[in-house]
Order: structure tokens, then sequence, then C-alpha cells
């Protein structure tokens, strides 16, 4: 078990917590139309504006870190995956426990994601081939961080069409490129029982990101 990770994610689940308090003082302050939010909508604004600006870092970070060595040279740095998991999902731990009125899917989308990075603690990444289809699957949903920015910009701008349009266009292909990728990767596999549990969870997921697809789509 990587108990720094974990740590690692505390903390990151601390300062999420933090950046909701300091960003809903200043929508207050600068954006009309977030004041006259309910209560949970605003923090639902707050939510996706804060993934979406801490995904596109974090992916930032992680190619040079994580995904040039693994294409470079064949190398999946446990260490390093681990810790970029757990800050990608601390997101999504606070975003459950502060954030009231979710849909079903995408508590369940979350509470999917936390437990399987939470399982990646003890996973060595060089050899585990349900490990690395997780990483592919993250670092998929990570690339299409602008689709939490539209969630959140539809509430406080008047127009965000293209904006829409761009989130649709980048989630589809993202997800296209996992799912084939996925779906690749289970065929060429004598598939045992760790990899039917992976597939099992995923299967939320993926409902979720339908419906998403399907609202942005509309």
């Amino acid at each position: 078990m990587d108990w720094d990770a974990l740590l690692i994610g505390l903390l990151s689940c601390g300062a999420v917590r933090g950046a909701y308090t300091l960003l809903d003082a200043r929508l207050r302050v600068h954006a009309r139309a977030y004041a006259t939010l309910k209560p949970h909508k605003q923090k639902y604004v707050v939510k996706n504006i804060i993934k979406a600006m801490y995904l596109a870092v974090l992916l930032a970070v992680a190619v040079p870190l994580v995904l040039v060595p693994i294409a470079r040279d064949g190398r999946w740095h446990s260490a390093r995956i681990r810790r970029f998991g757990m800050l990608y999902v601390s997101n999504d731990a606070v975003g459950l426990a502060c954030v009231p009125r979710l849909p079903t899917t995408t508590r369940i989308h979350h509470c999917v994601t936390i437990c399987l990075v939470v399982a990646a603690m003890a996973i060595d990444f060089q050899t585990s081939d349900v490990g690395q289809a997780m990483l592919v699957y993250t670092v998929a949903s990570a690339a299409a961080y602008v689709v939490n920015l539209h969630l959140a910009a539809r509430w406080l701008l008047r127009d965000t069409e293209t904006l829409r349009k761009t989130a649709a266009v980048i989630y589809a292909t993202c997800c296209a490129v996992s799912w084939t990728w996925h779906l690749h990767w289970a065929w060429h596999r004598a598939l045992r029982l760790p990899h039917l549990v992976y597939l099992g969870l995923l299967t939320a997921i993926v409902r979720d990101d339908l419906v998403l697809m399907r609202w942005l789509a509309r």
C-alpha cells in the first residue's frame, strides 16, 4: 500500500475544499448570475470550475512525467502514477462530500473511480495490465476537462453554444479512443477475475459517460 500517495490524496482533498471557499467568494463578487443560483447549484458550478482547472494542470504535468516515459521507454512509474491518481480522484471525493443533488449516475461514477484509485495503491503498473488499463481511462477522462468547464459556464454565461459543441467533440473523441483501446485490450487477453471485476466496474463509468455525451449532443 502506497501510504505516501494516500497522504497526498488527503492533502489534495483539503486543498480542493479550500479552493471551493475561495472561488465561491470570488464568484459572489464578480459573477451576477452566480448570486442568483440556489446553493446546491453554486456548489455544482464551483466543483466543475475547480475540476476543469485541476485536470488541465494535472494532465500537463503528467504528460512529461508519466506518459512520455511509457511511450519512449516502456517504463511505467508506479509511484508517480499512484500519486497522480490520488490527485485526480480528490476532486471526485470532495464533490461527493460537498455537492448535494448530484445526478445518481455521477455519484456512482465518482464512487467507482475512488474505489479503483484506492485499489491502485497496491498495484505495480509495470506488470499489471489492469492497472495500465486504469491509467488509459484516467488519462482519457482528464483530457476532456473542457466538459467540466462547460458544465459550470452554462450557469454563468448567456451563450455557451460554442463551448458546448467543443466539449461534445472533445468528449466523444476521448471516449471513443478510450473505449476502442479497452475493447482491443480485452479481446487480446485471457480474461481472469481481476479483468472481469475491472470491466464490470467500468460499465458504471461508461453509463455516466453515455448520459453526459447524449446531453452534450442535444
